[in-house]
């Protein structure tokens, strides 16, 4: 978990009450699903795509944290940063809801990168 680390662009915020739920999940039945990575080869870090805040449920809780031995899995994508920032709005918008101006600041790095709206 120590190479893994957050991206600076996802716009998804979690209330509170929300967390606590993703919390009483992950105790009650695990990780259930992987944290979608990008390998950074130079840095040898992750950097999260999508389950920023199942790793922060790890982070958080110690008890989470030492069930687990300081382990999470997770699953690697190797795309350029246009494409992982996609997908970051894609998962997101599968579950959760967004920061207007951080969705606004997202979506301007796409059109600069060429990206349109698919």
């Amino acid at each position: 978990m120590k190479k893994i680390q957050a991206n600076a662009y996802n716009p998804n915020k979690v209330a509170p009450p929300e967390m606590k739920l993703l919390y009483d999940s992950i105790k009650e039945d695990g990780y259930t699903q992987p944290i979608v990575c990008y390998h950074i080869k130079d840095k040898d870090v992750y950097e999260v795509v999508d389950g920023f805040h199942r790793y922060m449920i790890m982070k958080t809780y110690n008890d989470i944290y030492e069930r687990e031995g300081d382990c999470l899995t997770v699953t690697t994508i190797d795309r350029p940063i246009s494409d992982r920032m996609a997908s970051t709005i894609r998962h997101n918008r599968a579950r959760g809801s967004h920061d207007a101006d951080l969705m606004s600041n997202i979506v301007a790095e796409l059109v600069e990168m060429g990206k349109s709206g698919n």
